[in-house]
């Protein structure tokens, strides 16, 4: 069972990110807008939501990946549940245009992670040269 936090927990830190992400499963054309516009942050058509130099493509990416993988359960549960029948468009969206977006922002996620590994390891280095 998971432990829901109360008022009475002390809170550390911000929430667990602050990359805006839609809810539930709209219909099909939304999803696509909505994932459309995540691939132009990833892709550096447009601004990320948050502003950090290093930060900014692993949280986008991974939050994206997040949201992308949310929509996939949805859908696997609406056919598991008899609400969406193979061949509808929310099945067509699931093996196609949701798949290649969960690959795209993976492959974000790992490249952002990439990245501030080498930060880490520049700013050591200027630590130990300085």
């Amino acid at each position: 069972m998971i432990k829901r936090s109360t008022s009475k927990d002390i809170q550390f830190a911000r929430k667990l990110t602050s990359v805006p992400v839609e809810l539930g499963l709209p219909p099909v054309d939304e999803m696509w807008d909505e994932i459309h516009g995540y691939i132009d942050i990833l892709l550096g058509r447009v601004a990320p939501p948050i502003e950090s130099p290093y930060l900014a493509l692993a949280e986008c990416a991974t939050a994206y990946y997040s949201r992308a993988q949310e929509m996939d359960a949805l859908i696997h549960n609406g056919e598991r549940t008899g609400d969406i029948v193979r061949g509808s468009p929310y099945y067509k969206f699931r093996t196609g245009e949701l798949r290649s977006f969960i690959e795209l922002s993976k492959k974000a996620a790992e490249l952002g992670s990439r990245r501030l590994t080498q930060e880490q390891l520049i700013q050591a280095q200027r630590e130990t040269d300085g």
